[in-house]
């Protein structure tokens, strides 16, 4: 009987890779640690060096018998490093497309916060802008309304003015309108300058969501790949199996690679749910 190597049941793809990194973590702390001593080692060695060759005395053109003996001692400590220091440079190569796959869940959730932030400052901003708008072409009609009266309000003072000999007094009408005019234009100053301010923060916002929208995307296609990982992790030695064939019959095929065709419908399908995924503006 056949076994099923379905049933086999494998961990999931991205707790294999904080496994992963955890252990070459530990790795590369050890290598770290050593790496201190090392150099410690290394700076002690060179002290000593310089000291076997400096009893020699400045003017001697000869290397110390002590100081060629020791030479080798320094080499050594001196290859020592540089072998830790790659070990180092190793072992962080090999770390960081794995930490990359570890950030992308809270990356991806911070870039989607970050991005309905910005929209919903920008239809905040939008809105305000709006009712502003409004609101000045409000007064403003109320303004040219205030001078049109005041305008009839003054000829009709001034024909008074003009036919009467005792004591003029300035209409109370007129005043109240002068008044309410001076409120008004005050207004339309406050009302400008608000919205003045409310359109520079809605014209710096643009570009600021067109970056979150690229990070999101990008932060998103990590989560993307993880996600199918994670579906391709229990079939994985199927893949293994199919790839492992195909070079035994090709020889330029990469064993550790397989492409497969996906339908065109499907692709549409995901393409359209991923752009309703982006929130809109």
């Amino acid at each position: 009987m056949k076994l099923n190597p379905f049933n086999k049941k494998s961990a999931g793809y991205y707790d294999k890779v904080k496994a992963e990194h955890e252990q070459l973590s530990r790795q590369l702390a050890a290598v770290k640690k050593e790496l201190i001593e090392a150099e410690a080692q290394h700076a002690r060695e060179r002290k000593k060096q310089t000291r076997l060759r400096d009893a020699g005395g400045s003017m001697s053109m000869n290397v110390p018998p002590a100081a060629s003996a020791h030479w080798p001692v320094f080499t050594a400590a001196h290859q020592r490093v540089d072998q830790l220091k790659s070990q180092v440079s190793n072992l962080e190569g090999q770390m960081h497309p794995l930490q990359r796959v570890l950030n992308a869940p809270e990356a991806f959730a911070n870039a989607q916060k970050r991005l309905a932030e910005l929209i919903a400052q920008s239809k905040a901003h939008t809105a305000n802008v709006e009712t502003t708008d409004a609101q000045i072409a409000k007064l403003n009609k109320r303004t040219a309304d205030l001078e049109a009266r005041i305008t009839a309000e003054t000829k009709s003072a001034s024909q008074t003015l003009l036919e009467g000999e005792g004591e003029f007094v300035v209409p109370e009408s007129l005043t109240k309108l002068e008044v309410e005019l001076r409120i008004a234009r005050s207004s339309l100053a406050d009302l400008q300058s608000k919205r003045d301010m409310a359109s520079a923060k809605l014209g710096d916002l643009p570009a600021a969501i067109r970056d979150a929208e690229r990070t999101f995307i990008h932060c998103r296609a990590d989560v993307a790949e993880i996600e199918l990982y994670e579906h391709l992790m229990p079939v994985m030695n199927a893949v293994a199996r199919a790839s492992a064939a195909r070079r035994e019959t090709s020889y330029r095929h990469d064993e550790t690679r397989f492409e497969i065709e996906i339908p065109r419908e499907l692709v549409e399908i995901a393409q359209a749910a991923l752009a309703e995924e982006v929130p809109a503006t």
